[in-house]
């Protein structure tokens, strides 16, 4: 069966739209932990907003003033993410994700170790792709032991 070039131009617009979104969520972490305030909130759309537990904030000024305060308070962090699942809408214009991550965060000489999924709603905004809601679930958030290779047993673990 030949294609007419419709399915192919569809397919490759698809790719495109999932680079682009890749790029973003990497796009994120880097800004994030270079404490590039205005590139993090470039990262939002205009109305965007971020939720974690105990509240939410939106628009970019709070989005720039929760950041510069929140991750600000750490000595370092290192975001990296990891798998990144996503839906693109009928009208390419709008998609939702989910991105599993862990980051590392320096504080009072220590380091912390977190692992998070951000379930994102994403929006194409004046030519770029852009996060409309982010949804920080936190799976843990733990201090680094330097030499302490032990990991507990369970049931999953095969030990």
């Amino acid at each position: 069966m030949k294609d007419t070039g419709g399915a192919m131009a569809a397919r490759i617009h698809r790719l495109e739209i999932r680079a682009e979104l890749s790029d973003l969520v990497a796009r994120y972490g880097y800004v994030l932990d270079a404490r590039d305030w205005d590139g993090v909130v470039s990262c939002f759309a205009q109305d965007g907003a971020l939720a974690f537990e105990g509240g939410s904030v939106a628009g970019h000024a709070a989005l720039r003033d929760f950041y510069a305060e929140r991750v600000g308070a750490y000595e370092f962090t290192f975001h990296y993410p990891h798998s990144h699942v996503f839906e693109i809408t009928d009208d390419h214009l709008n998609a939702t994700g989910i991105v599993s991550a862990h980051a590392e965060h320096g504080l009072d000489g220590a380091c912390l170790l977190a692992g998070v999924y951000y379930h994102d709603d994403y929006v194409h905004e004046d030519g770029r792709w852009r996060i409309a809601r982010r949804e920080i679930r936190s799976r843990y958030f733990l201090p680094w032991r330097p030499g302490s290779h032990a990991l507990p047993s369970s049931p999953d673990s095969g030990r």
